[in-house]
């Protein structure tokens, strides 16, 4: 088993400290007849120091511990 990062998410917290979100995937492989494939698990959301955040909506997450909301930063 191994983990894959998946995405990165540059956010602001409601202190307007400046945070990465971090969404992550498990990823299993499996072996039959000399091919290897892939299976893909479960994502989760973390900060980059593990704290676990939760999705709340397209712009906002959240940290799952101290309910602080993390606005997501515009891209483009």
């Amino acid at each position: 088993m191994s983990v894959e990062q998946l995405a990165r998410h540059r956010c602001t917290g409601d202190d307007g400290t400046p945070l990465i979100v971090v969404e992550y995937r498990h990823v299993f492989t499996s072996g039959e007849g000399g091919k290897t494939r892939k299976h893909r698990g479960s994502s989760w959301l973390a900060l980059l120091d593990g704290e676990p955040v939760r999705y709340i909506d397209a712009a906002t997450f959240e940290v799952v511990a101290s309910g602080e909301l993390l606005r997501r930063e515009a891209t483009g």
